[in-house]
């Protein structure tokens, strides 16, 4: 006979089997990224990252946030030291600065940037508000990056959003231009952008890398370039052509999400026009087409024009020039009109940045006056920057809050604020040396040229010229040239540069007592007074307290010197110097009693303090 058919599963079994099939993948896509995170792979990429000092009461913008969208990148593009309190207090004024290079003040960097002079602006005069302005501004990004943030500022419950973006648009990551760059419509890398998030995707994009870089036979060290030119993979992008009409098109997908996303979250924003040198820097690589005229055949007609004092269309020539350059370095004119078009659409407040230039340029043209080369402003620039900015704010009714204008300062005040140092100069300047020795200003670098063949001029050039060559930072360098000037007696140098760092380092209270040491020591105790009292604000201690004790013990102020000394003691009630010192503030301030037992409490706890043994003689001959 033949064997029984097997019997059938049952709908039971049935189930179950489906069910393995379905979560078995599941279940192992959720060990496998459970234990990439436990491991961290690639770290912490997300935008904020708190610190784990000073009570963990303050954020930064994270160092490695950019690794997101640049692998194999030996130097990674950072933010400013730019903070903000992990909680926003009730009477706090949050507004977040998004954008390219520009915004992150190149080639100053630091303390270059314009959200600091709109911070400065803004603290003025809104005295009752707790005003934070956050820089988020990474070079070689775009507005792929800028809409991958906003979840995470709207985190932060951002009270107004300023954007500068669009120079970038070709060439920053993901731009359809660039060699970081993904295939799809703006909307599919935007859901790409997303995916980073997970680690299991992290982590199959560093693979698919490093098999095309084995395949390609190349490695991030065989790149000797700078990173304007390893961002470029179409160098040559005709206007009107395809890749630069998908340029347009990614820019205003982006920007109108980007605008959307705020608008929907009640959050206001400040949107600029862009500007860039139209006068005095050449078109990069003037293509020949038999549809268009030449970049360079243009400029050199827009030349002409103003050479015979026709600035009206010298500036519309230099303005076609700079459309018509192959090399999208510099945002074509058209994407102005898609900044105010998308503005209106969406409610955004419009800022003049291009108007505010041209205005402040010679005939109406933007040059060398307000840019270091083809997009990046010169302090004065970045200066103008800010005021358009603030000026936006004002016009807008500073969102409701309540503004004391009567307190602003003149704007060359602000200028002077930026605390730029002639070693900060120096250092822009080598920063744009350096650049300009690399492609696209050169087609091949020059070996006798800069920097092999430069000499330092002085001590603040020399700083400067190290900073940047042997890549020794910004921060280490204007410490050490801060601590030179106190070595040979510069105090007022030395101070110069301080002040700079604590500008830079808003929370590094050791930078504080420092400064306020050296203003005690030129005879500026008022000056002291502030940075001692600034210090105390971040970051309470018996130290802080002592010092403004000793200033108002120097000043004759007796009664105040006992009250912070007594204040201090509660952090060190047994330190020596504490305890003398509060000994004779007591006696100056007509309490010989109290006087008397400070300074036996310190001759219990050390007989031998130098001085002592003369003050409590003294004391004995003084009634109470």
């Amino acid at each position: 006979m033949p064997a029984p058919a097997p019997a059938a599963p049952s709908r039971e079994r049935r189930r179950i089997f489906f069910l393995l099939t379905v979560l078995i993948p599941v279940l192992a896509f959720g060990a496998l990224e459970g234990g990439l995170r436990v491991v961290n792979y690639d770290g912490d990429l997300r935008l904020f990252r708190q610190l784990p000092f000073l009570g963990g009461r303050y954020a930064e913008v994270n160092k490695r946030y950019a690794a997101r969208y640049f692998v194999d990148v030996r130097l990674l593009p950072g933010p400013t030291n730019d903070l903000l309190l992990v909680k926003k207090p009730a009477n706090g004024f949050r507004v977040f600065v998004l954008g390219e290079s520009t915004v992150a003040g190149f080639p100053y960097g630091y303390n270059g940037t314009f959200s600091r002079v709109v911070q400065d602006a803004l603290r003025d005069v809104l005295p009752r508000d707790s005003v934070e302005v956050v820089n988020l501004g990474f070079s070689a990004i775009n507005s792929y990056t800028l809409y991958d943030q906003v979840g995470e500022i709207l985190d932060q419950h951002p009270d107004a959003v300023l954007l500068y973006v669009g120079h970038n648009e070709y060439y920053g990551a993901l731009g359809v231009g660039s060699t970081v760059r993904a295939v799809g419509s703006p909307a599919l890398i935007r859901a790409y952008l997303g995916l980073q998030r997970l680690k299991i995707f992290l982590l199959a994009r560093d693979l698919a890398v490093k098999i095309a870089r084995v395949l390609g036979g190349s490695s991030s060290s065989d790149r000797t370039g700078g990173l304007m030119e390893y961002v470029v993979r179409e160098k040559d992008i005709p206007l009107g052509g395809p890749i630069y009409e998908r340029g347009v098109a990614q820019f205003r997908d982006n920007l109108g999400a980007i605008l959307r996303r705020f608008r929907d979250a009640g959050v206001p924003v400040f949107v600029g026009s862009l500007t860039s040198n139209l006068r005095d820097q050449p078109p990069f690589r003037p293509i020949r087409t038999g549809r268009v005229p030449a970049a360079d055949s243009v400029f050199g007609a827009a030349q002409r024009a103003l050479a015979r004092g026709d600035t009206v269309e010298a500036r519309r020539q230099f303005v076609v020039a700079q459309d018509l350059d192959g090399l999208r370095f510099r945002a074509p004119s058209e994407f102005n009109g898609v900044i105010r078009d998308l503005g209106r659409a969406y409610g955004a407040h419009y800022v003049p940045v291009e108007e505010a230039f041209a205005a402040a340029s010679p005939g109406g043209i933007e040059g060398k006056e307000l840019f270091w080369e083809h997009v990046h402003p010169t302090q004065a620039g970045y200066l103008l920057m800010a005021r358009a900015y603030f000026e936006a704010l004002r016009g807008a009714g500073f969102l409701g809050r309540a503004a004391d204008t009567t307190r602003l300062r003149p704007w060359p005040a602000y200028y002077a604020r930026m605390e730029l140092t002639e070693f900060d100069r120096q250092y822009a300047w080598h920063s744009v040396e350096a650049l300009k020795s690399r492609w696209p200003f050169v087609e091949h670098a020059d070996p006798a040229g800069y920097p092999t063949g430069y000499r330092p001029t002085d001590v603040a050039d020399s700083a400067a010229y190290a900073a940047i060559v042997s890549a020794a930072g910004w921060p280490q360098t204007k410490g050490l040239l801060a601590q030179q000037y106190e070595r040979r007696g510069q105090l007022e140098a030395a101070l110069a540069e301080y002040r700079g760092l604590i500008r830079e380092q808003a929370v590094n209270t050791r930078l504080m007592a420092v400064a306020a040491d050296l203003y005690q020591r030129i005879g500026a105790p008022d000056s002291a007074r502030v940075m001692l009292e600034q210090g105390y604000r971040i970051e309470p201690s018996g130290v802080f307290l002592y010092l403004l004790g000793t200033l108002e013990l120097a000043a004759k102020h007796y009664t105040q010197a006992v009250t912070r000394f007594e204040e201090a003691r509660r952090y060190a009630p047994d330190n020596p110097a504490l305890l003398f010192d509060v000994s004779r503030a007591y006696a100056l301030a007509g309490d010989r009693q109290r006087a008397r037992f400070y300074a036996d409490r310190l001759a219990a706890l050390n007989p031998a303090y130098p001085g002592l043994a003369a003050w409590r003689a003294m004391l004995g001959t003084l009634r109470d």
